[in-house]
């Protein structure tokens, strides 16, 4: 398939320059990023990372008041573009937020104007006994009310306020009452000084203008300031995904594994002696210890407490009155010596497994380090502070990153001291599991890469299906949807979607739709040589030669003859891309590296597949007049059948014989079973799947003639009719006609070869 080729990069910087790479590489839009595997650690957070997160604060407060639009960044360090923003924003801010504040003191004293207006229209009493004054509780306005009332003083409510008389002496108490309560206790006085509330809402709008005047005047830095935020994000983001650290915590973990083993490999040393002497024992039952007595493997000499020293079955022990230094038998493995070996025998085994595993797992972290490393010399506290990052280029851009590593350095060497041990290589050779997929195809092929990309991504080793589904899905369509006129209609979809629908943001489905309606009319022109339902001829129309398929007739709706070669048809084109799809998968298998499961699995389930598929068409040669396949359909396939079954098993066999030691195997017994049942399904039920083909165009033709006759008969109200009823079968004959093409292309084509489970190349794009 058309791939770019693609080179590796591995750069090592100091943690806190990083960032500063990424951004300068991202500027190029030409840099893939890998991410770093699981097992290698993340180096600690550069303190880029803490202004970013200031700057997002002062971001989500103006952006209530502004909108900002993304543009272009220059290519300054992004360090000091992000220091420069939070000392503009920082003044900004101070700006907002003393509008802010005076916005929130208005809204109260809006909220506080609006409770108390009707209080002010109320005759208040004047006594010397008596004094008067406004509560506004908010929330707990039932509490306050029956406070007041508590208190034996009288309350009126005026919407959310409350105009309270009370006792003088009792008053003030009650007043603190309701403050705790959380009420807002203002007197007449202050309740006539407050202003109306439509002065408070004037002084509301002016302030409010002046804030947004203050956000547009400062536009182009909080545009600037939200691009770079986004920026730094994204970078921010790489560095987490993708950064490795080569200093104290690689060389922590590696250390850690280390340990680990050792310690492991003591404790089943240990328990390997242990089993030893009770193995020695082993004619007797049990071995009592004198109290007081311990026995010890292996003892460190000189012992200073009473002891005894022998040998049992080729060890050393020592029975010790006291303590000693080395290794003590558990007493209750010698109170049942069989029970205790048993337990030793499973304790082995648990710190074997335990060690394999600790040792595999340290071999894959030092696969993973030797693959990603720039250094990969384990000199941890040479590299300390540095990490490195993995990322792709294509091989034309390679001098676009030269350039930007180069500016990046010119740009930063003020932080010399730091600059002097970032480090870069290049490698033209990717490995294949993690090389990323870029695909070249011309137009109209390159379009269809959105409909297997549904599916799967290819990996660089696999045939890519692209040109085989720019070629299927077309033909499905159009051969479900043949009609001169609906075609038209989908090709006339597909130019509008490249044109004018949302903006030509779907161009690219435009392109689709336009070749899917281009062969639909085809099929209505040359195959089925029929337009909205109507025979080309009621148009004055005359193609040369009859329809290839004439599957409607004129005193019957449904030719006989017509649908069987239609179905022969569809059975043949399934045969010959199901057959395709099997030699693709030997291919694929083949360029994996596998060739022995390609010659022993893979080509047998080919040959199982063709066999079924000729025994299958010799059920159906009589009611689909297959005469022309006699002299190949006679051949005695069910013998081949078996031949290659016992194939698939030989190969299976010698396969597991083959891969018996290696842990990575591959999964022979899966793709036995597997490979048995797609070929016999591939024969049995994907070939007659494709009579799909000629079931939703006989729909189409029935439901189009249908609505035709009854539009005829309904005189100049037909035309309506019409209309309506084509819309409809147009509409709902391209939504099943998309489904069976899809299932016709994912389930009985590319499931049976393609794994999709590749990448693409998708490069870091700043502004």
């Amino acid at each position: 398939m058309p791939l770019e080729r693609v080179v590796e990069f591995r750069v090592a910087a100091n943690v806190d320059l990083l960032p500063e790479l990424i951004f300068y590489v991202g500027k190029t839009g030409a840099a893939m990023f890998e991410e770093r595997p699981e097992k290698l650690p993340r180096p600690r957070d550069p303190a880029l990372f803490h202004k970013v997160k200031k700057i997002d604060e002062f971001l989500n407060q103006l952006q209530i008041y502004f909108q900002p639009q993304q543009v272009s960044l220059p290519l300054e360090p992004l360090e000091s573009q992000v220091d420069s923003v939070l000392e503009k924003l920082g003044a900004v801010q101070k700006e907002v937020a003393y509008y802010t504040r005076l916005l929130d003191e208005l809204r109260s004293k809006l909220s506080t104007s609006r409770e108390v207006a009707t209080v002010k229209t109320q005759q208040q009493p004047r006594t010397e006994m008596l004094d008067a004054f406004v509560a506004i509780p908010g929330r707990a306005l039932k509490e306050a009310v029956e406070l007041v009332k508590a208190a034996n003083a009288t309350v009126a409510q005026r919407g959310n306020a409350l105009l309270v008389v009370a006792e003088r002496g009792r008053a003030p108490q009650l007043r603190a009452a309701l403050e705790k309560l959380g009420a807002r206790v203002l007197t007449l006085q202050e309740v006539a000084e407050i202003e109306p509330p439509d002065v408070v809402e004037e002084r509301l709008r002016r302030v409010e203008e002046e804030l947004k005047s203050t956000v547009r005047r400062h536009s182009d830095l909080i545009n600037y300031a939200y691009t770079l935020r986004n920026a730094a994000s994204s970078v921010i983001d790489v560095f987490n995904k993708s950064a490795i650290d080569e200093g104290a915590e690689v060389g922590h973990l590696f250390e850690s594994y280390e340990n680990e083993i050792r310690r492991t490999e003591k404790q089943l040393a240990d328990l390997r002696r242990i089993k030893q002497v009770l193995e020695g024992l082993s004619g007797r039952e049990s071995l009592k210890l004198p109290e007081g007595f311990k026995l010890y493997v292996d003892p460190e000499l000189p012992i200073e407490a009473p002891h005894v020293l022998q040998e049992i079955n080729g060890v050393k022990v020592a029975l010790v009155r006291g303590e000693a230094r080395g290794l003590e038998v558990p007493p209750e493995y010698l109170a049942d010596i069989k029970t205790g070996r048993q337990l030793v025998e499973g304790a082995i085994a648990s710190a074997e497994a335990a060690l394999r595993k600790l040792k595999r797992d340290l071999e894959v972290l030092e696969k993973q380090y030797g693959e990603f490393s720039l250094y990969g010399d384990r000199r941890w506290e040479e590299h300390r502070d540095v990490a490195t990052l993995v990322f792709y280029v294509l091989e034309r851009d390679v001098k676009k990153i030269d350039d930007a590593l180069s500016e990046f350095a010119r740009r930063n060497s003020a932080k010399l001291d730091i600059l002097r041990r970032t480090r870069y290589r290049y490698f033209d050779s990717v490995p294949m599991e993690r090389r990323p997929t870029l695909e070249r195809y011309p137009a109209p092929i390159r379009q269809f890469t959105h409909i297997v990309y549904m599916y799967g991504v290819p990996r660089p080793y696999e045939i890519s299906p692209v040109p085989l589904v720019a070629l299927m899905f077309p033909l499905f369509f159009g051969w479900m949807y043949g009609d001169l006129g609906h075609g038209f209609l989908l090709f006339l979809l597909g130019v509008l979607l490249m044109t004018k629908l949302y903006g030509g943001r779907h161009r690219d489905w435009g392109v689709i739709w336009a070749v899917t309606g281009l062969t639909a009319m085809f099929f209505g022109a040359f195959v089925y040589q029929e337009a909205f339902g109507f025979p080309l001829s009621a148009f004055g129309i005359e193609v040369p030669g009859a329809p290839l398929f004439h599957l409607f007739g004129e005193h019957q709706l449904v030719a006989t003859e017509g649908v069987i070669m239609a179905i022969r048809a569809a059975f043949i084109l399934g045969f010959f891309l199901i057959l395709l799809s099997f030699l693709a998968k030997f291919v694929n298998t083949w360029l994996k590296g596998e060739p022995d499961v390609a010659l022993g699995l893979i080509l047998p389930q080919v040959v199982l597949f063709f066999s079924l598929a000729m025994v299958f068409f010799s059920l159906v040669k009589e009611a689909l007049h297959l005469e022309f396949m006699s002299p190949i359909l006679q051949l005695p396939w069910i013998y081949v059948f078996l031949i290659a079954l016992l194939w698939s098993f030989a190969g299976a066999l010698a396969l597991r014989a083959k891969y018996r030691h290696h842990e990575e195997a591959p999964p022979i017994t899966e793709e036995l079973i597997l490979g048995f049942v797609e070929g016999s399904l591939g024969a049995l039920a994907n070939i007659p799947s494709f009579a799909r083909l000629v079931i939703l165009v006989l729909i189409h033709g029935v439901l189009t003639k249908l609505v035709n006759g009854v539009a005829l008969s309904l005189g100049p109200a037909g035309v309506a009719f019409a209309i309506f009823g084509h819309s409809l079968i147009a509409t709902a004959e391209g939504l099943f006609s998309l489904v069976q093409s899809l299932r016709l292309s994912f389930y009985e084509t590319l499931s049976k070869f393609y794994e999709g489970r590749g990448r693409l190349f998708l490069p870091l794009r700043l502004p």
